[in-house]
């Protein structure tokens, strides 16, 4: 299936500004598409995935709960993304609560809470264990001083490697796999690789033509999505990575046309 499409994948990928990696495997067909895969792009909040799967990592270690509760402080106030900022000082929330607010509304002051809760050593040695050895973290989120060496880093074919293990429940156990991915489905940032394929809101008694766990990322020259793109009868896992964007939303655009070009594949 993919093999077939490759042409038309790369095509796009060729004519589109800026520089693209994609990653994509069809488990079905066991068939994949890399292009660019294993060049290193900035991770914005793509990080955010291991950080959540490392704190799952440690639950399932008993070595926290995710029922424990941080209470917010001044100082993990942080600017971009998510609402703890506007929010009020002392409010106490689970680390479940800031996993699910990290992950769907890409807050960076609940990421940066969990990355104190659990160390960053913690989440490189997790990343470590899973096979991503390009997948770097060196800094919390939006936060100066920040390490100015080093910028947290990944590839596309890492984080689709860790979407199949996470598919597949291999990540920390199929238990805390399934919970990930829910969490995931819950993503309210849908303007990249989902964004062009059809829906069927509204209409009482359809299936829904898919389904999407994710996370997304961006800065100023960057836009990255990656995660499981569920069709009926067929699943995907998928990255598509870019740097030097100059045009956001045709970057985006060729995102979601990728997408479109899997589900006008199969149906």
């Amino acid at each position: 299936m993919l093999n077939a499409l490759a042409p038309i994948l790369q095509k796009r990928l060729d004519a589109a500004s800026g520089t693209f990696g994609a990653s994509i495997y069809h488990f079905q067909s066991q068939e994949r598409f890399d292009s660019n895969a294993d060049e290193v792009f900035f991770a914005a909040s793509i990080i955010k995935v291991p950080v959540m799967a490392a704190v799952f990592d440690l639950a399932a270690k008993g070595k926290l709960s995710l029922s424990e509760t941080m209470a917010l402080r001044t100082e993990d106030k942080t600017t971009g993304s998510g609402i703890l900022f506007n929010l009020s000082t002392g409010l106490e929330l689970s680390l479940r609560d800031l996993v699910v607010l990290m992950i769907i509304e890409s807050d960076n002051s609940a990421t940066n809470m969990l990355i104190d809760r659990v160390g960053m050593e913690t989440v490189q040695a997790c990343m470590a264990e899973w096979g991503m050895e390009q997948t770097r973290i060196y800094n919390k989120l939006a936060v100066i001083p920040a390490n100015l060496q080093n910028v947290n880093t990944i590839t596309p074919r890492e984080l689709t490697d860790f979407m199949i293990k996470l598919a597949n429940g291999k990540i920390v156990s199929w238990k805390a796999s399934r919970e990930m991915i829910d969490i995931l489905k819950q993503q309210k940032f849908n303007d990249a690789i989902p964004s062009l394929l059809p829906t069927r809101d509204g209409q009482i008694g359809e299936l829904p033509t898919y389904e999407m766990a994710h996370k997304t990322g961006w800065v100023s020259n960057v836009e990255n999505d990656t995660g499981l793109l569920y069709f009926p009868g067929h699943t995907f896992a998928i990255s598509i990575f870019t740097k030097d964007v100059t045009d956001k939303p045709a970057t985006k655009r060729v995102m979601g046309e990728i997408g479109l070009d899997l589900y006008n594949a199969l149906f």
